[in-house]
């Protein structure tokens, strides 16, 4: 099961970022070669590159190289860093909950409102909102999944290197 859910974070991240690079290649071609520019490819490619960077946020998680401040975790003593690890997934796995809540709120209000966007191409708001509550649970279920390791692991578990959680 794991492994279908690293390849799911993965491959549709890698897809959607594939796409928003065609998408701007192409509108590039166009413009340069037949001097014509298409309308909203610009509008895709941005949704695509949201997509394609809220859908990988959960993969930083696992790997436990996400955006974080090692200094005090470097600094005090090996038990005091494993609970440290601890506080910080624990907060992420809070902030990610928040995300996947208030993104459900968010896509149901438009909804609910039928809204659309204003650019060239006319979409409905909540198929673009819908990536933030599949973000939230995705990056809560890998901050939990972090957490129970390193609580499981002891005291040296926030030392792993990226390429040894293979466990996950």
């Amino acid at each position: 099961m794991s492994r279908y859910w690293d390849l799911f974070e993965e491959q549709a991240g890698g897809l959607f970022l594939l796409l928003a690079v065609l998408l701007v290649f192409g509108q590039i071609v166009a413009r340069a070669v037949f001097s014509v520019g298409i309308s909203g490819l610009y509008e895709l490619a941005t949704y695509c590159a949201i997509y394609s960077v809220f859908l990988t946020s959960s993969i930083a998680i696992k790997n436990n190289v996400h955006i974080r401040i090692d200094l005090l975790a470097n600094v005090v003593k090996p038990a005091q860093a494993f609970w440290l690890e601890l506080l910080a997934m624990a907060l992420v796995a809070v902030v990610s909950a928040a995300l996947c809540w208030s993104g459900v709120l968010l896509v149901q209000e438009s909804w609910m409102l039928g809204e659309r966007t204003i650019g060239t191409i006319s979409m409905a708001v909540w198929v673009i909102q819908l990536i933030l509550p599949l973000a939230g649970a995705l990056m809560f279920l890998r901050a939990a999944q972090r957490f129970v390791h390193v609580a499981r692991s002891g005291r040296q578990a926030y030392r792993l290197e990226a390429n040894e959680l293979e466990f996950l």
